[in-house]
């Protein structure tokens, strides 16, 4: 059979009912004799294209590596092939030995391409970087500690060359099936650490754990993007049947270990948005967004109105409250008005007005009254009067001589009950958000400051 070119490709499915250990695909041949050769020198000749492909890049690989186990993260590993059947792994990632854990590591050992069914990449003598995934024996107790009864970690250092070309080479772990994927790096190693370290600082944090992953068709959830073991379940509380999935970050945001989908809506690949309120899946098909709004409800702190947006009525109730505080004090004076969690005594969630407590305003306490508050969807929130207020032990002790501020706060609680659309500033980890009202009402700002 002859022919100018060919594609040739076998899935891993089709390779494992003929009992075929390995495969090579996507690969171009333009020998029109190529399929006239022996298999011996067909398998030569992938050889010398899976080598000349390795060694190509100027700045290596960067290896998004994934074990053969869902218990940790994907892992960005580098790498640089040399003719000589030299290579240098890099990375920085926490199993790393010796008292190197998170620290940026290079080490140089040797690598071979086996002729079996389909090219093998092997990593065959001890590598600092990789061989921890590998070794058997327990990282913190070695050598009298075998991990998962000599199974390690699931990682691999033989890997099936599922597919190669200068933009992507594929594999997959011959033991535990880890799975590797190679991209070309641009910049140098240490430069890539530092940007995914930098837009995952960015994108992840402690105080908002959860997000929004949204397709026209439906809406899930990931539960702790940040350890990169991520909770994939159609709801954030008590969910029936979460899943677990890997990902690897990046400099532009973050891969999953392998394909899902939302209602048949695919997605692998996130990246972060050109307006930065959400990172996005291939062809937009897919948005990831923090689960800010629903911060905005459980923040501790308080979140404090801007007084320059106070509608006139407001700005005469806040006279009104601050008059009433030289009553009490004459030495107290209201500094500011928000939402969020009051600190005296029985701590309620609601309106919150923090005062001066001394002339020269160096020291501040605050008094609270109930709100209800509740998302009606995403971005969207409804504030209303409980229909029993519970005010705090300060408010109490403060209305003992202001005999009129329990009402002036309740009046002032009253101008801000609405349905609102909320815009925050940074939707990974807002310091103010605008509230604009649905209908009747006046617009406000909250922030953190």
């Amino acid at each position: 059979m002859k022919t100018k070119e060919y594609i040739y490709h076998l899935s891993v499915a089709s390779l494992v009912g003929c009992g075929i250990a390995a495969t090579f695909t996507s690969c171009r041949f333009e020998d029109e004799d190529f399929f006239d050769a022996t298999a011996a020198l067909r398998i030569e000749q992938t050889t010398e294209k899976v080598q000349n492909t390795l060694v190509a890049p100027a700045n290596g690989w960067v290896m998004q590596y994934f074990t053969g186990t869902d218990e940790v993260e994907g892992f960005n590993l580098f790498a640089r092939f040399e003719n000589s059947q030299k290579v240098t792994l890099a990375g920085d990632h926490r199993f790393l030995r010796d008292g190197n854990a998170g620290k940026y590591t290079e080490h140089a050992s040797l690598y071979e391409i086996l002729k079996e069914d389909g090219p093998v990449l092997a990593f065959n003598t001890w590598n600092d970087v990789l061989t921890p995934f590998v070794d058997p024996v327990d990282y913190s107790a070695a050598p009298r500690a075998l991990v998962k009864d000599g199974e390690g970690m699931g990682g691999d250092q033989n890997l099936v060359v599922l597919s190669y070309s200068d933009k992507e080479v594929l594999l997959r772990g011959e033991r535990h099936g880890a799975r590797v994927r190679m991209i070309p790096c641009e910049t140098t190693w240490e430069e890539y650490i530092a940007a995914t370290s930098k837009l995952k600082s960015y994108m992840t944090n402690s105080t908002i754990p959860n997000y929004y992953v949204i397709s026209e068709k439906d809406t899930l959830y990931f539960k702790n993007l940040r350890s990169g073991v991520i909770t994939y379940c159609e709801r954030i509380d008590d969910p029936l049947f979460p899943s677990i999935i890997n990902c690897v970050f990046t400099p532009s945001g973050f891969r999953l270990h392998h394909e899902n989908n939302i209602k048949g809506v695919h997605f692998q690949e996130f990246k972060m948005a050109a307006d930065s309120t959400c990172l996005v899946s291939e062809n937009d098909s897919v948005r990831v967004i923090p689960m800010w709004d629903d911060y905005m409800l459980i923040r501790s702190e308080v979140w404090n109105m801007n007084p320059d947006e106070f509608s006139a009525e407001q700005k005469d109730l806040f006279k009104q409250m601050d008059n009433a505080f030289n009553v009490y004090n004459k030495n107290a004076s209201i500094a500011s008005i928000g939402i969020g969690k009051s600190s005296g005594g029985n701590s309620v969630f609601g309106l919150v007005v923090t005062f001066y407590t001394n002339a020269a305003k160096t020291k501040t306490n605050t008094i609270g009254m109930t709100l209800d508050l509740s998302l009606v969807s995403m971005g969207q929130i409804n504030i209303s009067i409980p229909e029993a207020v519970v005010t705090d032990k300060n408010m109490d002790a403060v209305s003992t001589r202001a005999e009129n501020m329990k009402d002036l706060a309740l009046a002032f609680a009253r101008t801000m009950a609405g349905v609102y659309n909320m815009t925050p500033d940074n939707y990974f980890l807002p310091t103010s958000c605008k509230f604009a009202p649905v209908g009747s009402g006046s617009a406000f700002t909250l922030s953190s400051k």
